[in-house]
């Protein structure tokens, strides 16, 4: 898409009261994911979709475009996380057919889930900092170039094109056993000076605390840089949502958070 496409897309995505890192990037163009706006002249809304399969609908006039959008992302085959700017009237999880999250839902059903965005209390982590060390046997570490290709669901791979690109935007932390990484928490998205941390446990070192030790030492370390730490999480992801109040981030936002099933 051309320059200025991009550039207004940018400037509108400064108003939306949401932790968008993730749009920003495909925005900025950091990872190769997709934008899209409803016309090529004045646009009113824009859809971007970053490659970990989270997207970002947005516009302040984005309700004048209703259907043009809603024909878009019909027309897409890839699923994906969909979150709408909480800006707009409409009523997104009715027009999507979303069901909600409690009920069955068929085959190629769009499922409504809540994501929640938090803010950072330093005193609350400073309060709970000394219970959050790795355990006997483990230690914390800056993470590595090796420390990309770790396996897992949220990884820094999902997030950066290369390993010098993730240490050079904010990198992360580990928590390891001689050369075994029980859990990472790493930069998965970063806006000027605000750091989305991202985390993954292995499965087989899961409720040690490792995660917490690991979210800590990042935090830790983000704080004496001057930098900002940034939660965000579905609602139903109860052990992340527990984490993130246990390093003293606070519920302040809760949107709708729409899984798009991959269509034939």
């Amino acid at each position: 898409m051309p320059a200025p496409l991009h550039r207004h897309a940018a400037r509108e995505l400064d108003a939306v009261p949401l932790n968008v890192g993730f749009a920003r990037a495909v925005v900025e163009g950091t990872v190769a994911g997709g934008l899209w706006s409803d016309r090529h002249d004045h646009p009113r809304a824009f859809h971007a979709v970053h490659p970990y399969g989270m997207s970002l609908v947005w516009g302040e006039a984005v309700d004048e475009a209703v259907e043009h959008v809603l024909a878009h992302l019909r027309s897409r085959t890839a699923g994906e996380w969909l979150q709408v700017d909480p800006r707009s009237d409409v009523d997104w999880v009715a027009a999507l057919e979303a069901v909600p999250l409690d009920e069955h839902a068929g085959p190629g059903r769009v499922v409504a889930h809540t994501r929640v965005n938090f803010a950072f209390d330093r005193a609350a982590f400073t309060a709970a900092r000394l219970g959050l060390t790795a355990p006997s046997g483990w230690r914390a570490r800056p993470a590595t170039a090796a420390d990309f290709t770790l396996p897992g669901a949220v990884v820094p791979s999902g997030f950066w094109p290369d390993a010098p690109t993730f240490l050079a935007r904010g990198g992360g932390w580990v928590v390891a056993s001689a050369q075994t990484v029980g859990a990472i928490a790493f930069t998965s998205y970063r806006v000027a000076d605000e750091v989305e941390v991202g985390i993954e446990t292995a499965a087989a070192w899961r409720r040690r605390g490792l995660a917490a030790a690991a979210a800590a030492a990042m935090i830790e370390d983000l704080l004496a840089r001057g930098l900002t730490p940034v939660w965000s999480c579905r609602e139903d992801n109860v052990a992340s949502l527990r984490l993130a109040v246990a390093l003293g981030f606070r519920p302040t936002l809760r949107v709708p958070y729409l899984r798009i099933p991959p269509r034939a």
